[in-house]
């Protein structure tokens, strides 16, 4: 029988699968891990925290552990003017590897996160996050 830390960990090696997928490179968990990471700790630098606990508490138990990695709850909410200031802010949380992850198209690096993170997380969460502007945006 599976301990819940492997049962934990099988679920969150699925999410980097499926993003993996999305960028078209099945094999490349880890830049799907970097990217998701990047992503996620964006994301959570511009919702609210009340929204950000909506979010987790539907995502599988590793990516919780990936969005919270040195999460600062009390820091000022970024506030994005443009779909190009959020994509700088994720190439920054991307750090040294960010011009490898992301290249010449950051957007579908992007919008392959968050199509895994549809996958996991209802409609009525994905429009409460929509609804703080301009983060899911960015298409």
């Amino acid at each position: 029988m599976a301990s819940r830390f492997e049962n934990y960990a099988r679920e969150g090696n699925l999410f980097l699968k499926k993003v993996a997928d999305e960028l078209g490179a099945p094999e490349g968990q880890d830049q799907a891990f970097r990217v998701t990471r990047a992503v996620l700790h964006a994301l959570r630098d511009r919702i609210s925290i009340a929204e950000s606990k909506d979010l987790i508490s539907q995502l599988p138990m590793v990516i919780k552990a990936i969005y919270v990695s040195g999460w600062n709850i009390e820091k000022e909410k970024e506030k994005y003017e443009t779909p190009q200031a959020l994509l700088t802010t994720i190439y920054d949380h991307g750090g040294q590897t960010a011009e490898r992850d992301f290249g010449d198209n950051p957007r579908s690096k992007v919008r392959a996160v968050f199509r895994a993170i549809t996958s996991y997380v209802s409609e009525g969460e994905i429009e409460d996050i929509q609804d703080q502007p301009p983060f899911w945006k960015c298409n």
